[in-house]
């Protein structure tokens, strides 16, 4: 048979061969894809999630406030210590309070945003282009007001327990786990420091701390301030005349009371914050503690009344952590 008889046929036969396998081939792959999508096409065509860049926050004045979720420049005002405890610095803050706390050393690179009484100074705090400013809630709304023109305003309960207050302000900031870290070390440290005091406080042994306040007045102290040292790390329990007295008003800081009455207040050790921030302060605490009303309490006759610094009264992280070392060094052996 000759070859010229096989090659005329072959072109056009493998053609039409060629054809109906691609037609088939289509017509599944169509079939196919009405049924069920492609991985690859899927993951090409949906859009990128991308992380959120702004929050919603409702604060202690219960204002909804539009946060960002990663701040960086953030004005905390009366929380430079809060800040230093998350290891975070601030643009700026209020020396004056940040001071109580934080050295000189500590500051640097923040501003003090100072301003009258309460208030940060306004022109300044805009000057540092904050995106995010912390403030507590004893400010008054047209002050809350006032900043929030500048940058997104945080009110933050000043009256919180500092654990509460913490996690708090390391939510803000979008760093929540360092508040937990920080809070998991304290914790440590305070039973390491209390089993070192084990043959000093006795069980059932109470205590009171109170101060003579700069209007001359003498407060017993609720369980804010000291009370996280004394009554939670150290064990002490609270007196039974100064539980009575906040039964209702377990939030409240402090209360009055008249230095006559102060033998049915204390405790079986009692703690005096020295006010040092003046002279006249000072005299009248010098006043007090010389006076017979004070020598007649049965802790200072037995050795247990304990003069203390300023900062013992200071409601931050930090001085909860010093406050550790300091109850050793006082109470040791």
């Amino acid at each position: 048979m000759p070859a010229s008889f096989l090659k005329k046929p072959t072109i056009p036969f493998l053609t039409m061969l060629l054809s109906a396998v691609l037609l088939s081939a289509c017509v599944a792959g169509n079939n196919a894809g009405s049924q069920t999508s492609s991985p690859a096409v899927t993951e090409s065509t949906s859009p990128a999630v991308s992380e959120p860049t702004v929050r919603t926050y409702q604060d202690a004045f219960g204002r909804v406030v539009e946060t960002p979720t990663s701040p960086k420049r953030i004005v905390a005002h009366y929380y430079a210590a809060e800040m230093k405890a998350l290891d975070v610095s601030p643009v700026g803050t209020n020396y004056e309070n940040a001071k109580l706390t934080l050295t000189d050393e500590q500051l640097q690179g923040v501003d003090d945003i100072g301003g009258e009484g309460f208030v940060p100074n306004l022109e300044k705090t805009l000057s540092l282009n904050p995106d995010l400013i912390l403030i507590p809630d004893f400010l008054k709304p047209e002050e809350v007001e006032a900043l929030s023109k500048i940058a997104p305003t945080v009110v933050v309960s000043y009256g919180a327990d500092v654990f509460t207050r913490l996690r708090v302000l390391a939510d803000l900031i979008g760093q929540p786990e360092k508040a937990e870290n920080w809070i998991v070390n304290y914790q440590a440290k305070a039973k390491e420091k209390r089993q070192l005091l084990q043959s000093s406080i006795k069980e059932g042994e109470t205590a009171a701390a109170f101060i003579l306040h700069s209007n001359k007045q003498f407060y017993v102290y609720n369980k804010q301030r000291l009370g996280p040292t004394l009554y939670d790390a150290f064990g002490f329990s609270v007196p039974p005349k100064v539980a009575e007295l906040f039964a209702d008003k377990p939030d409240e800081l402090w209360a009055p009371i008249s230095m006559e009455m102060v033998s049915e207040y204390v405790g079986d050790r009692v703690f005096l914050v020295a006010q040092s921030n003046t002279e006249e302060a000072m005299k009248e605490t010098e006043k007090l503690i010389q006076s017979p009303v004070w020598k007649n309490i049965p802790a200072v006759k037995n050795g247990k009344a304990y003069v203390v610094k300023g900062r013992w009264a200071t409601n931050d992280p930090l001085t909860l952590d010093w406050l550790l070392d300091e109850m050793v060094t006082l109470l040791g052996p």
